[in-house]
């Protein structure tokens, strides 16, 4: 999987995805909140203790109990407890931080309009649901939410993504459509999420 940033668009709306069941499978083989109103399953299951994660470009608040893996430079994976990597049916978090350069002209409609274009061609039956303006008290983002198959996975997907310290931030909970359980946890992490200005060399 090329790790360069090559369509922005892309990257924001489907990277985390695609990456995340390709990602798990070849290690097996290598061996303001959320607004929710309108969707009510969207509101679930945040139970038990929490931890704060802290990496050179972000801070969030995620379950403890979820473990954690990485795709340097900063691509970052959350899986719930008792999930194997390999499982094409996980749920998963991810947050995929892209630097976009000094004095970057990217703004978040045309991202997402890009986004759009390219996912189709990638998923055929990509699908965006909604498409809202979200902020919580660190950046000011787009929150969407999106369906499309994966590795033969009908998935549903949340996202939020925004721009911070020249960084894309996407932050995405993909689940199979009969198996959406976390929206909590997802929800907490977003509301928590606190982009970080790291030093660069």
């Amino acid at each position: 999987m090329k790790k360069s940033v090559i369509i922005i668009g892309l990257i924001i709306l489907v990277i985390a995805l695609i990456a995340g069941v390709v990602y798990f499978i070849n290690q097996n083989k290598n061996s303001n909140p959320i607004d929710t109103n309108s969707n009510p399953e969207e509101v679930n299951d945040y139970v038990g203790e929490s931890t704060t994660i802290i990496h050179k470009d972000f801070k969030a608040i995620i379950k403890n109990d979820w473990s954690e893996s990485e795709i340097p430079p900063s691509t970052y994976f959350y899986l719930p407890p008792d999930v194997a990597q390999e499982d094409v049916n996980a749920e998963v978090i991810s947050i995929v931080v892209t630097p976009l350069g000094e004095n970057n002209q990217y703004t978040l409609e045309s991202l997402l309009e890009q986004g759009i274009e390219n996912s189709k061609k990638i998923m055929p039956d990509f699908e965006l649901i909604e498409s809202i303006d979200w902020n919580n008290d660190y950046f000011n983002c787009k929150k969407i939410k999106f369906t499309g198959t994966s590795e033969g996975v009908k998935r549903n997907s949340l996202q939020v993504f925004g721009i911070k310290y020249n960084n894309l931030y996407a932050i995405t909970y993909s689940c199979p459509v009969n198996n959406c359980n976390s929206y909590g946890v997802y929800n907490s992490l977003v509301e928590s999420f606190e982009p970080v200005k790291a030093e660069r060399k």
